[in-house]
């Protein structure tokens, strides 16, 4: 029976200290934690506060960020009671509440009030939940915008679109152009305007682009745009094309067979063919020929008539006469 307890007892001692292979306590798995963000700014545009942060591709470990799920945005308002408080929380997944631009994620807040002073911070997190820092802190103080400006009228030309409208001294001014419905964030001017005219060059003729003009107004250190003044236009194209050259009529029978250069006007649409007898001018065609021949075969019965043709560009643009040309129709 003693026997039996010593070896009993050995096996216990055997397995405690071979059982399941431990050496020690686990280790808890250590998450890289996503880099903060350093760059929160606000910009005040369109009557409204928008947020923008570049997005972080780092860990704090400098590592890459591979599971970055959305971030949590905060809010403190100086007249409020409380600090910080939630203010949104943006889940890249979803692609609602925020838009992307130039690799800054920008979100807004309307919900402010004249002269209350608020402050936003943001932390980022991943997939798995974990936050990482705090960014820095961005805070103003808001104040009611400036108003649109007035009489804001555009006109169109070729390729380009002016703008013109009245201007208030000591106020600035942005162009802003919408590339579809997508809002613009970057205005098209280079720097805020003093003067009441901008014109956009290089535009498509016959595209209908439309644009936002604001008042711009800096206050401690934070530009404001006030709401925009939209309006419309449609450059189009109104160059002439070139004469048509080398024109000749010659009697056929009892018609007049014309002839010409053909056009190398890449907007080319095609020509108007004109008879001259006396006083009158007659247009022959009713359409635009697309040829460069046309048969006249009713001319008039008198000794001369002369012709003379003319270009046509896509625009509708018609050509000076070309030189004309004189045929004897009856001896």
């Amino acid at each position: 029976m003693q026997k039996n307890a010593i070896l009993i007892f050995s096996l216990i001692v055997i397995l405690a200290l071979t059982g399941c292979g431990k050496k020690g306590d686990p280790m808890p798995i250590v998450l890289p934690l996503p880099g903060g963000i350093n760059d929160l700014t606000g910009q005040v545009k369109d009557g409204v506060l928008f947020l923008s942060f570049a997005i972080p591709r780092k860990n704090r470990d400098g590592s890459e960020i591979k599971d970055l799920a959305g971030f949590k945005i905060f809010r403190k308002c100086g007249a409020c009671t409380g600090d910080f408080e939630p203010f949104r929380n943006i889940v890249l997944e979803e692609q609602q509440g925020y838009t992307v631009v130039g690799g800054r994620l920008y979100v807004y807040d309307d919900d402010v009030v004249p002269g209350f002073d608020y402050a936003y911070k943001v932390y980022p997190f991943t997939k798995m939940g974990t936050r990482g820092d705090p960014s820095n802190q961005f805070a103003l103080k808001w104040q009611k915008p400036p108003e649109p400006p007035k009489s804001v009228t555009a006109s169109a030309s070729d390729g380009a679109i002016a703008l013109k409208w009245i201007v208030v001294q000591g106020d600035r001014y942005n162009v802003y152009r919408y590339d579809g419905n997508r809002y613009p964030f970057t205005p098209v001017n280079r720097e805020p305007l003093s003067t009441g005219s901008f014109t956009e060059t290089g535009l498509a003729n016959g595209t209908r682009y439309k644009y936002d003009v604001r008042t711009v107004r800096t206050k401690d250190g934070v530009p404001a745009e006030g709401q925009g003044a939209r309006i419309e236009a449609t450059p189009r194209d109104t160059a002439a094309p070139g004469a048509p050259t080398m024109v000749k009529a010659l009697k056929k029978g009892s018609a007049v067979s014309i002839a010409w250069k053909e056009s190398i006007e890449t907007d080319f649409a095609g020509y108007n063919i004109y008879r001259i007898t006396g006083k009158t001018t007659e247009k022959l065609n009713a359409g635009l020929v697309k040829e460069n021949t046309f048969l006249d075969g009713k001319p008039p019965h008198i000794r001369f008539a002369s012709y003379y043709v003319t270009a046509v560009d896509k625009s509708g643009n018609e050509s000076e006469p070309s030189q004309e040309s004189i045929v004897l129709l009856k001896e």
